[in-house]
């Protein structure tokens, strides 16, 4: 049953990206929270402890964590962007960046795409690349775990960046090229209003995988903010997007690409 309206779709087809509120119930969320605090070596009662600006836990698979990515109203709306049966449900995911009140720069605020496939030997993230068909990667999802205001740190989104990196991403051809280069080389992005994913804990933001994002700080409130960013992954053998089909059968994700392809020689 299809889980985001007509509205919904075509939002995210033109912004390239959607809020879906009451992804999960909020019980789930404080659950989530309470595990990867356990992964932390800070004193979640303790602020004096929180020290650094940003931590990452490389990786969990606690039931909570599953739960959350696994809700019937999550899994439909993924299905309403991707196509039913065109991507792999989650055991488990990494990236959880955890962002604690600090006026401190934490590095890592600059405007990105995320990589999807690993090449060379360069440690991770740096060895990831991104092509035209977003090779590996089908979506990528913003889950809030804890409350997110505007004091909190939110995750800034370009509106309608994926239509600039999609055009960038066409002198790259099959190869592809370093998230970090294709994230550099789309400068008709700068031009583009930034949005932030603010919301409650248990929304979540659908968010096609060429779309520019960035940190923000300082983080002036007075919690750390809890984020997961699951990549929703290609169900084998396919592991791509593919623009040829018809154009009525195309996914909300392929249909972007495909505007933006066809209106590259007007931008």
């Amino acid at each position: 049953m299809a889980q985001l309206s007509s509205d919904d779709v075509e939002r995210f087809v033109h912004d390239g990206f959607v809020r879906l509120e009451a992804a999960f119930p909020t019980e789930v969320a404080a659950r989530c929270v309470d595990e990867l605090w356990m992964l932390l070596d800070e004193d979640r009662h303790d602020p004096s402890t929180w020290t650094a600006p940003v931590l990452r836990i490389g990786g969990a698979a606690s039931p909570a964590i599953i739960e959350a990515i696994n809700t019937d109203r999550l899994i439909a709306a993924v299905d309403d962007l991707v196509g039913v049966g065109r991507w792999q449900r989650r055991r488990g995911y990494g990236s959880f960046p955890v962002r604690f009140p600090s006026e401190q720069d934490p590095g890592d605020a600059g405007w990105h795409i995320d990589g999807s496939y690993p090449v060379g030997d360069e440690p991770p993230p740096w060895n990831y690349w991104v092509n035209l068909w977003s090779r590996g990667r089908a979506l990528l999802v913003l889950m809030l775990y804890s409350d997110v205001g505007d004091d909190d740190a939110p995750t800034r989104l370009r509106v309608g960046s994926h239509l600039d990196v999609a055009r960038t991403l066409t002198r790259y051809g099959e190869e592809g090229a370093s998230f970090v280069e294709v994230s550099q080389a789309t400068t008709s992005a700068d031009r583009r209003t930034a949005a932030s994913a603010t919301g409650l804990a248990g929304d979540a933001y659908l968010c096609h995988p060429f779309v520019m994002h960035a940190a923000t700080f300082p983080h002036r409130g007075t919690q750390p903010r809890f984020l997961g960013q699951p990549a929703i992954e290609f169900t084998p053998p396919a592991d791509r997007y593919d623009y040829e089909r018809p154009r009525a059968d195309l996914s909300p994700c392929e249909r972007a690409v495909r505007i933006a392809l066809d209106t590259r020689s007007s931008s």
